[in-house]
């Protein structure tokens, strides 16, 4: 059950309505970004009882897969994704879920559940989208850019092994109603490719921000700033909010090594990742 609990505790499931009308009918599919499917995380090798699927059976597999941008919710499917084992058979999961990471400023990473190979012997190698799964633009406060794309068609050969600890994807600067820190001069939220937990004995997830580090370019020079404290925790996703006390503009992020770990207890290597943004 403590596995469980720290990859994803998901109970809500999603009705799987497809919306055609939010494709952008200007962007060509054969341009259609490839870059916006950045990663597939085995977290789990059958740790998950399928009553997360609303199913009776055995125990399944539990794989985040991790976008660029946000995605609509009204046309996630299960049916939207095929993984690929080693050995060249496909799996289409049995559920796909955003939550829990399904709040205003997040939404860009599903769980896939279902039999996507075995962790040793033939592990899932790829993760390909066929179906019509729609991104959606980003909600005011965030930095980050968002295209409304179709993202039928695109795949990843990215995909973390069981084994390998949690990284580190995506990093954007909010504020206005996005922004959940009770201090502070500026807030970034940065985002892991797999559910965490602290790694170190004894820390909460409140003690966590000691082990971030935000940098700001001085000339081309980074300049090191630790957050004052923590907030978006407690909620069983992949997404934290990093309160600054520093008026100089974040630009990238890193978390030291043998911080936190994954849901199959696997500890962080060092991470980093640029803050997204937008130019004009």
């Amino acid at each position: 059950m403590r596995n469980l609990f720290k990859l994803f505790t998901v109970i809500l499931l999603f009705s799987c309505s497809k919306n055609e009308e939010q494709i952008n009918p200007d962007t060509p599919q054969e341009q259609v970004n490839q870059d916006a499917l950045v990663s597939a995380f085995f977290g789990l090798d059958n740790a998950l009882p399928s009553l997360l699927c609303n199913q009776l059976g055995s125990l399944l597999d539990g794989m985040p897969v991790n976008f660029k941008f946000p995605l609509d919710a009204s046309s996630l499917s299960e049916t939207d994704f095929e993984v690929v084992d080693s050995l060249g058979n496909n799996h289409i999961p049995m559920c796909a879920l955003l939550a829990p990471a399904n709040e205003n400023g997040e939404n860009r990473t599903v769980l896939l559940i279902g039999e996507f190979g075995t962790a040793v012997t033939n592990p899932p190698v790829e993760v390909r989208i066929v179906g019509d799964l729609f991104t959606t633009d980003t909600f005011s406060g965030e930095s980050a850019c968002s295209e409304i794309l179709n993202l039928n068609g695109i795949t990843t050969t990215n995909v973390i092994p069981l084994a390998d600890g949690p990284s580190l994807f995506f990093a954007q600067k909010i504020d206005g109603t996005l922004n959940e820190c009770s201090s502070g001069t500026q807030t970034i939220q940065v985002a892991w490719n797999g559910g965490i937990t602290p790694f170190i004995s004894g820390d909460t997830e409140s003690d966590l921000f000691q082990y971030y580090i935000g940098y700001s370019d001085s000339s081309g020079v980074l300049i090191p700033h630790v957050p004052i404290s923590i907030a978006d925790i407690n909620d069983n996703d992949n997404f934290h909010q990093l309160c600054f006390s520093t008026s100089d503009e974040i630009v990238k992020i890193s978390m030291m090594a043998n911080t936190v770990e994954d849901p199959n207890q696997d500890p962080n290597l060092y991470s980093e990742i640029d803050v997204s943004s937008c130019t004009p």
